[in-house]
């Protein structure tokens, strides 16, 4: 882990000793959260394996401290995660799966999950996801209450984005692409996403979606590298007309 001087761009480690997970494979997602009952600060890892571990980040001599808390098995692979830290969830996609709602306290049971959503898009019985799941994040408004706002997910195996309330049942919202824009090519195959609920200046009035751009292309259509595409939050509130079940495309 790692802090970032925002007048030079230098990083310094936060630990003072590397964590070093109980995993089978390297792991593949992470996350944190504070806890609004203790004030303690956590961070979630995860593994391809399905394995997920709990570790509370204390004050040492130079930097921080690890201790594990808690870890458990999701099923299968996972990777993206976000926790809620006003409500003390985790939200954890399981890539072939769906998604679960685990409690984020270090001294609860995490056989208590809720299923958010799952996978089969378009097949009998199947959810509003395309496998794989990915990214996971918060848009949490900030005036807002512990209710407020909306959870968003990458759907990777159909290059789109699923909005559901962040308040329980976790109902869903919508369901949108991002587009060619001129010259800029749309977004495919996306891995890791976050949003931001702070006005960033008139383009991003009510926050910004960052979502990584899995398959970029040049103006002439050549491959190019991967790289992040910027979507205005209030782009997406109007697509999804606040609420509407219609996916639609952001042009």
């Amino acid at each position: 882990m790692l802090s970032l001087d925002p007048d030079s761009g230098a990083l310094t480690p936060l630990l003072d000793a590397p964590i070093s997970p109980d995993f089978e494979e390297d792991p593949y997602g992470l996350c944190l959260y504070r806890s609004a009952a203790s004030g303690a600060l956590y961070v979630f890892a995860n593994d391809q394996g399905g394995a997920v571990e709990q570790w509370r980040l204390d004050p040492g001599d130079t930097g921080l401290t690890g201790t594990r808390v808690r870890s458990w098995a999701v099923g299968s692979q996972t990777e993206g995660c976000v926790a809620d830290d006003a409500n003390g969830w985790l939200f954890i996609g399981e890539e072939g799966v769906g998604i679960w709602r685990y409690r984020a306290e270090p001294g609860l049971s995490t056989a208590e999950r809720v299923a958010v959503d799952r996978v089969g898009l378009g097949e009998p019985g199947g959810g509003r996801l395309t496998a794989h799941v990915e990214g996971l994040s918060i848009y949490a408004p900030p005036d807002g209450g512990p209710d407020d706002g909306f959870l968003v997910a990458s759907s990777q195996g159909n290059h789109a984005y699923v909005v559901y309330d962040r308040a329980p049942p976790h109902a869903y919202r919508g369901t949108f692409r991002v587009g060619d824009i001129g010259a800029v090519d749309g977004v495919e195959d996306t891995d890791g996403l976050d949003v931001v609920s702070a006005p960033l200046g008139p383009r991003y009035p009510m926050g910004l979606l960052v979502v990584q751009d899995g398959v970029n292309l040049a103006p002439d259509g050549a491959e190019a590298n991967q790289n992040f595409k910027l979507v205005s939050w209030q782009d997406v509130l109007e697509a999804l007309d606040l609420g509407s079940t219609r996916g639609d495309e952001l042009e």
